[in-house]
Parts: structure tokens; sequence; C-alpha cells
């Protein structure tokens, strides 16, 4: 959560960001998600700025793969689409999302390829 600091004369300097520890989002997807999730299946983000994703990508025949990030609007009960992010290879990747205190979830949009198997983790800051 970000704090500010105070110097010797009361003025604030810059923010000191304390990231949370990293806890698994998703584990083992293999399959591109065709609907949105259900409203608990999100990361809730209250205080916090922004939410990096580490993903772990492995698969077969693999030519890319594509997230994307969504935003819960509690108004309308509903998630909306942000950024999204194209892997072209296997391996581990980072991402990150301004989240700005929303609830949020990354969603698998497109593959290209034999299977993959997805996990990520994530870090709020």
């Amino acid at each position: 959560m970000t704090n500010v600091r105070i110097d010797e004369n009361g003025m604030s300097k810059a923010p000191v960001y304390d990231p949370t520890v990293p806890l698994l989002h998703r584990s083992s997807v293999t399959a591109v998600e065709g609907s949105d999730p259900a409203e608990s299946a999100g990361i809730d983000t209250p205080g916090y700025e922004e939410a990096r994703f580490d993903v772990d990508i492995g698969g077969t025949g693999f030519t890319s793969l594509e997230v994307q990030v969504l935003f819960w609007s509690s108004r309308l009960s509903e998630w909306f689409g942000g950024g999204k992010r194209l892997f072209t290879g296997t391996g581990r990747h980072a991402t990150t999302a301004m989240c700005r205190g929303q609830k949020v979830y990354l969603k698998v949009t497109a593959f290209t390829g034999t299977s993959f198997t997805l996990s990520a983790d994530y870090v709020l800051s």
C-alpha cells in the first residue's frame, strides 16, 4: 500500500511502496475462456495502485497466447475489458495493470498452437 514519508521539516517525501507477498491467482489454465468469470474470482485491491501478474506459460506447438485484464464495475455488476498482452513464447513473464483499488482478473482470451498451460501469481503495490 502506498504510504507517504515525512522529512525532518514535516514535508512529504516520495511514496513508499509496501507490496504484498505473491499469491496464486490462476492455476493450470488450459483453455481460452469464452465467458467472463464470477465476481468472486477477481482479486480485491483496495488501497493498492498496481497489480503485477507473474505468468508461467508452458505448452507444445506454442505460437502465441493473449491475456486481458478485466476490471469489475460494482455499479453495473459486470466485468470490463482492459489492456491485452500477447506472449509469443513459453516461459516466465510479468505484466502489470493499474488497478487503483478496483477488482481485477487476468483472462485468457486467445491461443494459437497445440496446447498450453498457464499459471499466474499476483503482487499488489
